[in-house]
């Protein structure tokens, strides 16, 4: 039995994802907006994809779903000129730790 983290989880959803036909990446030190209280930084799912469909990949991928679904999310910037997608959000798991 092997500890899976939240990092190797969202490796996984994004992946998913990615097949699904969104654009998806992982951050290990994704760092969240100046008006978020705890602004540490975290593992993240960065992605055009809606938070259901977050929600869903992560539950396919982990063994332990509850133990990693993101519980925060932020607008995590700007489509790039010349490309296509919706506007890409960043979903991680505010445990403040």
């Amino acid at each position: 039995m092997s500890a899976e983290t939240t990092f190797h989880v969202y490796e996984n959803a994004a992946g998913l994802l990615s097949r699904m036909g969104y654009t998806a990446r992982v951050e290990d030190r994704w760092k969240p907006p100046a008006n978020y209280p705890n602004r540490r930084a975290v593992a993240a799912i960065v992605t055009d994809a809606p938070a259901i469909v977050v929600g869903y990949a992560v539950a396919m991928v982990a063994e332990e779903p509850e133990a990693h679904l993101p519980s925060t999310s932020a607008r995590a910037g700007r489509v790039p000129h010349g490309e296509s997608g919706g506007t890409p959000w960043a979903f991680w798991l505010d445990n403040n730790e």
